[in-house]
């Protein structure tokens, strides 16, 4: 499956930076997902329902990148729920 924000190929530029090594692995990329997909959806470019969907996939790919240690994983997971709290507020939900 081609990646939808992560790296210079995705599939919804303006994409995110690829940093650290190739993938997600690092919780700013996390952050910066999150907070596209929330654009995408204040924006009309994809609907609520798609961009919690999208957010509940972070969210799982988070919670089984081996990547991560458990403290980052923790981290990560605190961001994206703090994110989807954000997208119920501005998008609808």
């Amino acid at each position: 499956m081609m990646n939808v924000y992560l790296g210079e190929n995705c599939r919804s530029p303006p994409c995110v930076d690829d940093r650290g090594k190739p993938g997600l692995d690092l919780i700013s990329e996390v952050k910066d997902i999150a907070e596209r997909i929330i654009e995408d959806c204040e924006t009309g470019r994809i609907s609520y329902r798609t961009a919690m969907a999208r957010m509940n996939l972070l969210e799982l790919v988070v919670s089984r990148d081996s990547s991560f240690s458990v403290d980052t994983r923790l981290k990560a997971r605190r961001i994206i729920d703090r994110k989807r709290e954000e997208l119920m507020e501005k998008c609808g939900g």
